[in-house]
């Protein structure tokens, strides 16, 4: 009787959570203002736990050997540049509690060095620190750069994938097995 009864809670709790989702926040309110209550303190903390692992990422990325890191105006950029230029920067967000790659761009006179591996190799480190996924969406910079399949390609060896919570995008779990470099050093 007892896990019947567990059993039952849980799915009205599921209940309300769906029917909050589909906009019946204030019938939900009125009926079953506890679990309203617990679902919205669960979602708040995971909005604070989002922004935290984000802000750790964030400034575990600054540091990329041979580039020196720093923030655009709008904090959506972060720019990396050698002893004379500007030579990259990575497009990110925070968005709906996901880090979001919306890219790298390395200027065309250092692409074919590397930056753009070891911009990625920091930033998929400092994920998996921070026990963060990335999602990418990311379309190709002019002609200049790689095509989406080569894109796809690069991603994919760094553990990215299609993946159904990043529809017309990839998605990186932490700590993927399919990242090919990290599996170098196992």
């Amino acid at each position: 009787m007892l896990a019947e009864n567990r059993k039952l809670k849980s799915d009205l709790r599921s209940f309300v959570a769906v029917a909050m989702q589909n906009g019946l926040q204030h019938y939900c309110l009125k009926r079953h203002p506890d679990i309203v209550r617990d679902l919205e303190a669960g979602v708040q903390r995971s909005e604070q736990l989002a922004e935290s692992k984000y802000g750790k990422v964030l400034s575990m990325i600054q540091d990329v050997p041979g580039l020196r890191a720093t923030r655009g105006e709008t904090g959506e950029r972060t720019y990396y540049l050698n002893a004379v230029d500007n030579v990259a920067y990575l497009e990110h967000e925070l968005l709906d509690r996901r880090f979001v790659l919306h890219g790298i761009w390395v200027a065309p006179s250092y692409r074919g060095q590397g930056i753009a591996h070891r911009i990625l190799r920091r930033l998929v480190d400092a994920a998996d620190e921070a026990d963060c996924g990335l999602a990418l969406y990311h379309e190709p910079f002019g002609s200049e750069g790689l095509n989406k399949e080569e894109l796809e390609a690069f991603y994919g060896r760094h553990g990215f994938q299609n993946h159904g919570c990043t529809p017309g995008g990839l998605f990186r779990f932490p700590k993927s097995p399919l990242d090919l470099y990290s599996r170098r050093q196992l």
